[in-house]
């Protein structure tokens, strides 16, 4: 995925640890086509709070 190649990008660069990257495997962009594919997908909005609030403490702001 893209998200891949950037966090290499970066890493390569030496910025690592400015970084933060999750792979959902099974995301997409929206959780209403979840229910087509259920077993292939899975809702994203657990993962975005749960990073999003990982995010806040790794800033300081949790």
């Amino acid at each position: 995925t893209y998200g891949d190649i950037y966090h290499r990008m970066v890493t390569n660069a030496g910025r690592g640890g400015l970084h933060r990257y999750s792979h959902i495997a099974g995301g997409t962009h929206t959780d209403g086509l979840v229910p087509i594919a259920p077993a292939v997908l899975r809702p994203m909005l657990p993962s975005f709070t749960r990073g999003f609030a990982e995010l806040e403490t790794w800033t300081g702001r949790g």
